[in-house]
């Protein structure tokens, strides 16, 4: 299945499982902003990166949301400012 696009959002509220999260989906795609991920992923691939996830976290603490991006909306993103995109100019990751 080629791959989907996703925006990743998280608050964790302890400095040990936000940096597990964070070190976690930085396998899985690229960083935005300090807590907002982009990631171009099949839903395999991000149903073990949730499952990895909901390892680490605190569900009455932390909250991690995915969102799926359409292709059509997706094409419609807007950047301005600091380079927000894939640093490596393509959408491949190497799942560790």
């Amino acid at each position: 299945m080629e791959g989907r696009h996703w925006l990743i959002v998280y608050d964790i509220a302890n400095e040990k499982r936000l940096n597990k999260v964070a070190k976690i989906l930085s396998s899985y795609g690229w960083r935005v902003q300090k807590s907002v991920f982009e990631s171009s992923a099949d839903e395999n691939t991000i149903a073990a990166c949730k499952a990895r996830i909901l390892k680490v976290i605190d569900e009455e603490e932390d909250f991690v949301i995915f969102f799926f991006v359409c292709e059509k909306d997706w094409q419609k993103k807007e950047s301005y400012g600091k380079k927000s995109v894939n640093p490596d100019g393509n959408d491949k990751f190497v799942i560790l």
